[in-house]
């Protein structure tokens, strides 16, 4: 299940190591920041984050030469590194590649990333995510996993050359290893690593990460931190005539929402001046983006701050993932589920979410849900926990298939013709009552026979709002057959083991 596991060394040894004991059935939901490399006191972390800023360098240097398609494709798009399990896989570690499209929004945009107005300390590869439409922490990662692979490569062989058996070794040609200037061209290079088979029974290196660079949210420096940030930004703003016109700009366009709210009568709320506030600084954005640099500038200042966050977001990750996977997949070992192969897909899927739901509601598997009487459970983080479930099945469990119509949880099979839908959804979500229509398209666009539906209640408001909404859509009676409700209340139980 684990790297720990799977290659016999123990999971304290690698966390004294500093890393982090990765899991080998999904991916885990971590994602490097370029911040916690730049803030590093130590030195091997300064000389990376001089090796990314290089080749930033290069880029831009090429980029402001113009450049063919090939060549666009040579230097700025970059694969997909599944070697070191993290992201956001539900099964395996196959995510999406970077692509030609964000290899062309490099392109486009390598100039702004490396100009820093000769505000802020250093240049900075997530800089240009503000720039980006959507999320950008799994590709920033996914950069900078492209831009460090040799260093990654280095610091599993050190830990897997003296801690683990010869047998579970090999030595592997790694493709685009580090980046050759003076060819300009990246070169592969050998390592010794540890390994696994896939699922076409071949051999796949695995790479371990260090924790003190991961963390699970946003990269420090993001496009809503900037935003949410402008009260500060204002402040820091060390040209006089700068801080004056923006200071100015953004008190007109309160003073005239004022002036507005006065003639039809109404007071001035202070949730719509902020509204007001923050879109005068988008508009003034446009205009001087050195604003961007200040905000960089503060960041680079907010180093305690967001180590301290980094550290506390990975905690609680590996709680969730790692402490609740472990005691569940426990409970599911020492439990006596019999498995049934000559099940179908949708019988062999009722049987492990019945189970699912036993665990967590009478095997004290809810406890693992929470954290100091806090719920930490997300959808994807029950997904999660439930492709645990499944490991070592002959069934084949696929993870946010995209279909063209959308993205189910999950598809379990054996064969084209015996599949059939899992969908997760949190009786707090908002679009609950979606599902229920949206299932049937992902039957028809998937061929499947029929679909079961996991709701995960954590309040008796939660389970009554699940019921209303399962009443109006007329499916009461499907409760237990193809819907499964999952009480997950830490306040209603007595424990299994005092039971």
């Amino acid at each position: 299940m684990f790297f720990s596991e799977k290659f016999q060394v123990s999971s304290e040894l690698i966390k004294e190591y500093g890393a982090v004991d990765i899991s080998l059935v999904c991916d885990v939901p971590l994602f490097i920041d370029p911040m916690l490399i730049f803030n590093s006191e130590k030195e091997i972390y300064k000389n990376l984050h001089r090796s990314i800023v290089r080749y930033f360098h290069f880029l831009y240097t090429k980029a402001t030469q113009g450049l063919k398609v090939k060549e666009i494709d040579a230097w700025f798009n970059f694969s997909e590194v599944p070697n070191n399990w993290l992201g956001y896989s539900l099964v395996g570690n196959k995510g999406l590649a970077l692509g030609k499209k964000y290899a062309k929004f490099l392109y486009e945009n390598i100039a702004f990333a490396v100009d820093t107005h000769g505000i802020s300390q250093s240049q900075h590869i997530e800089k240009v995510m503000l720039l980006y439409d959507g999320s950008g922490k799994d590709k920033i990662s996914d950069l900078t996993v492209n831009l460090i692979k040799g260093f990654l490569c280095e610091y599993t062989e050190a830990f897997a050359l003296k801690y683990i058996n010869a047998d579970f070794l090999e030595k592997f040609p790694v493709d685009k290893a580090c980046f050759n200037y003076e060819t300009e061209s990246f070169i592969s290079k050998e390592y010794v690593l540890p390994y696994i088979y896939d699922e076409n029974n071949s051999k796949e290196y695995v790479l371990l990460t260090p924790y003190d660079i991961l963390r699970e949210d946003e990269p420090s420096i993001n496009k809503k931190d900037f935003y949410d940030s402008y009260d500060r930004i204002r402040v820091a703003i060390e040209n006089d005539t700068l801080r004056a016109y923006v200071n100015n700009y953004i008190e007109l366009a309160v003073k005239r929402y004022e002036e507005n709210q006065r003639r039809n009568h109404k007071a001035a709320r202070e949730k719509s001046i902020k509204k007001i506030e923050k879109g005068a600084f988008r508009e003034l954005v446009r205009v001087y983006p050195e604003l961007y640099d200040y905000y960089i500038k503060l960041r680079e200042t907010d180093s305690e701050q967001i180590r301290s966050e980094c550290i506390s977001e990975l905690n609680t990750q590996l709680e969730k993932l790692f402490v609740a996977s472990q005691k569940i997949i426990a409970l599911f070992e020492n439990s006596d589920y019999q498995v049934n192969e000559k099940l179908t897909a949708r019988e062999e899927a009722k049987e492990r979410l019945r189970y699912f739901k036993h665990i967590i509601e009478e095997c004290d598997g809810y406890k693992n849900l929470y954290v100091k009487g806090v719920q930490i459970a997300k959808e994807n983080d029950l997904q999660r926990l439930f492709r645990f479930v499944w490991y070592g099945t002959s069934y084949k469990v696929d993870a946010e298939t995209n279909n063209g119509r959308g993205q189910t949880d999950f598809i379990i099979s054996k064969g084209q013709n015996n599949q059939n839908i899992v969908e997760f959804k949190l009786a707090s979500n908002s679009t609950l009552a979606h599902v229920f229509t949206q299932v049937k398209i992902y039957e028809a666009a998937n061929c499947t026979d029929g679909s079961l539906i996991a709701i995960f209640y954590f309040s008796e408001n939660e389970y009554a709002s699940a019921m209303r909404i399962i009443k109006a859509v007329g499916y009461e009676e499907m409760i237990g057959e193809s819907i499964y409700l999952i009480d997950c209340r830490n306040d209603n139980k007595i424990s299994a083991s005092k039971a």
